[in-house]
């Protein structure tokens, strides 16, 4: 991980003085990640339409010490091609696609469909479950800088003020400890009733 994490720097260092392209970030914590790619975040399922609607990321510091800015989200390109991806493989065929994508002052969030396949199903299936919760971004950093400690100087992780949205990730580990999935309200509250019938029945 150190040595992923040495070589985000050393590309988004290249990229800060002109001898680069923005290399692709991604937010999870998946041991089979390229580097960079750590982070994932909260998925809420919606009853309408049986779509999924995610927190894709916030701006909470994760488990790296890295924070994505949630305003300094650039949506254009991704609105034009909404790709779900399994686990940040660019490699395989998109298992989703988002419905829509906006961002409020705490988090960017998204709808998510998924498409008519026996894999990406299972993956949805994972989801409404509740044995799968988190998702991930994949973004193209257009402005940052390093987060440090304000007394010793110490490097805490990156701060991304400005970034594109590529792609959006099902992914199995979210790195984001507030990464969870969240119910709707009559769900909760059903379940709610069940742990306090099985509360008075011991």
């Amino acid at each position: 991980m150190m040595q992923e994490r040495a070589a985000l720097r050393r590309a988004l260092d290249s990229y800060r003085s002109g001898g680069g392209e923005a290399p692709a970030v991604c937010r999870w914590a998946g041991d089979a990640a390229p580097a960079g790619r750590d982070a994932g975040d909260a998925v809420t399922e919606r009853a309408a339409g049986g779509l999924l609607t995610v927190v894709a990321s916030t701006g909470e510091v994760d488990r790296h010490g890295d924070v994505v800015s949630p305003d300094g989200w650039h949506l254009e390109g991704y609105r034009r091609n909404p790709v779900i991806l399994w686990a940040h493989d660019y490699r395989r065929p998109a298992i989703g696609r988002a419905q829509a994508v906006w961002q409020d002052e705490r988090a960017l969030l998204a709808r998510l469909e998924f498409a008519p396949t026996e894999f990406a199903q299972n993956i949805a299936s994972l989801y409404r479950q509740g044995y799968q919760r988190g998702v991930s971004v994949g973004f193209r950093p257009l402005r940052f800088e390093e987060r440090r400690d304000a007394r010793s100087g110490a490097f805490l992780g990156i701060r991304f003020l400005e970034q594109e949205l590529l792609e959006i990730s099902a992914v199995p580990v979210p790195a984001n400890d507030g990464a969870l999935l969240r119910e709707n309200g009559s769900r909760a509250a059903a379940t709610a009733v069940v742990s306090l019938l099985r509360t008075l029945r011991t």
